[in-house]
């Protein structure tokens, strides 16, 4: 079992008034930390020099409860003025981060909002309510159920005597702590910037703001935004291992093995476009063009390209299988687009173009196939070739499309590979964000 650890302000009031605790000594009659981090101002530490009425009274509290403290003076000498709010917010916060990076795991920390000045009370709700650290914020109401105004003698100040009148020593004291539920605006804000990072889909970011708060997320929320960080990745063997069997979220709208991999890559370059990511969506292009040819001759022409290639053994590259083409038609189209100076070698989209063109009796899809075949020629290479700045209005001026008008095309080319997917499905990434946000707001 872990450590309980008191971080007190000290007050008038403590560490015994009106024949009663003080709000430090009732915590540590009531918790009994191990570890008590007493902060003074130059007032108290002149009180605490005097006659060590703090440090004393809490032994012989220790002798009753037979409980060891073991107490740290925090002294500020040079706190005069005891009403600064701004500077005890950045000492408390600053001695409280000193105190939480000695603690371990299991060990526990409590603070004292009773105790002390106004603004140092304010500055430690204002602590609590940001939450940046763990701890369990105690307030401790006076024993005479209003404000302690009526004067009582503190400079000099018998230590044994008020022990010995403390009322709270005896059987059935009241306890009068209570732990003060404050709104956590740290966690609001950290949700509310988790929120905007999955609506803009940077999952990264997402998960790193999660990451700070993860003790008060749901596992449900944290699998299934850890999940959209891979699904942007293509992480499908992560997928598989970590979200429930049979899709209950419906993230997926194709579930089909390879028309599945292909959507999804499609997904992920609509996510690019709408990020602007424009120089990653060029180089995104060429694979998903190349496979959706293959399905649109398989399914239009008749043609399966498989039968006429191999995988290279060195660089698991598929190329062009010489012997498997020799006296086919399919050479013949090949030798005829390139001028005679066909050279097998890996399968671009220019030669399965050049098939879709000859044997396709669809115009309008060879017009979209040799229209995106140019594009991603074109682009490719510019991009590949010089240190350019990928803009929407780069896209216009070399290709005189937009961004969105070429996965426009490659939005038709999937419903004519056979892929089946409605108009609603290409929402998919902003209806699995959504469903992280609502289970998110539960939280």
């Amino acid at each position: 079992m872990g450590k309980r650890i008191l971080f007190s302000p000290v007050g008038g009031t403590d560490p015994i008034k009106y024949q009663r605790d003080g709000s430090l000594l009732h915590i540590c009659r009531v918790y009994q930390p191990d570890e008590i981090y007493l902060y003074l101002s130059k007032e108290m530490l002149s009180r605490s020099e005097k006659d060590d009425r703090y440090c004393k009274t809490i032994e012989l509290l220790g002798e009753k409860l037979n409980h060891s403290f073991n107490i740290h003076m925090i002294g500020r000498e040079e706190l005069v003025d005891a009403q600064r709010y701004d500077f005890f917010y950045m000492d408390f916060r600053s001695e409280i981060k000193k105190i939480r990076d000695t603690m371990e795991k299991e060990d526990e920390l409590l603070l004292n909002m009773a105790s002390g000045t106004p603004a140092m009370k304010s500055a430690l709700m204002v602590i609590a309510t940001l939450a940046e650290y763990r701890f369990r914020p105690i307030q401790v109401s006076s024993p005479k159920k209003s404000s302690n105004e009526e004067f009582e003698e503190r400079d000099n100040y018998d230590v044994q005597l008020n022990w010995e009148y403390d009322l709270d020593n005896e059987a059935g004291y009241e306890n009068r702590c209570e732990e003060v539920q404050c709104f956590h605006l740290m966690k609001l804000l950290k949700m509310e910037t988790i929120k905007k990072h999955i609506l803009a889909y940077d999952y990264p970011a997402a998960i790193s703001v999660a990451e700070d708060i993860k003790d008060e997320l749901s596992t449900e929320v944290l699998t299934l935004l850890r999940a959209a960080g891979e699904r942007v990745k293509l992480n499908r063997k992560y997928l598989d291992m970590v979200l429930p069997k049979g899709d209950p979220y419906k993230i997926f709208p194709v579930r089909e093995g390879n028309k599945q991999k292909i959507f999804e890559y499609a997904l992920v370059l609509q996510v690019k476009v709408i990020k602007e990511d424009y120089a990653d969506f060029i180089r995104g292009v060429t694979p998903i063009v190349v496979d959706l040819l293959e399905d649109i001759l398989k399914i239009h022409c008749k043609i399966v390209v498989d039968k006429y290639c191999f995988v290279g053994k060195s660089d698991n590259v598929r190329k062009w299988d010489q012997k498997k083409l020799n006296n086919t038609e399919i050479l013949d189209i090949l030798k005829n687009r390139y001028k005679g100076e066909f050279r097998y070698g890996p399968i671009y989209s220019s030669s399965l173009s050049a098939l879709i063109q000859e044997k396709c009796e669809n115009q309008q899809l060879k017009k979209r196939v040799e229209e995106i075949v140019g594009i991603e020629g074109k682009v490719r290479n510019l991009a590949a070739h010089e240190i350019v700045s990928v803009t929407d209005e780069w896209f216009q001026k070399n290709t005189g499309k937009s961004a969105k008008e070429i996965l426009d095309i490659i939005k038709y080319l999937i419903s004519q590979a056979g892929i089946s997917v409605k108009t609603d499905d290409w929402s998919a990434y902003d209806k699995m964000n959504h469903t992280i946000i609502e289970l998110l707001e539960k939280c």
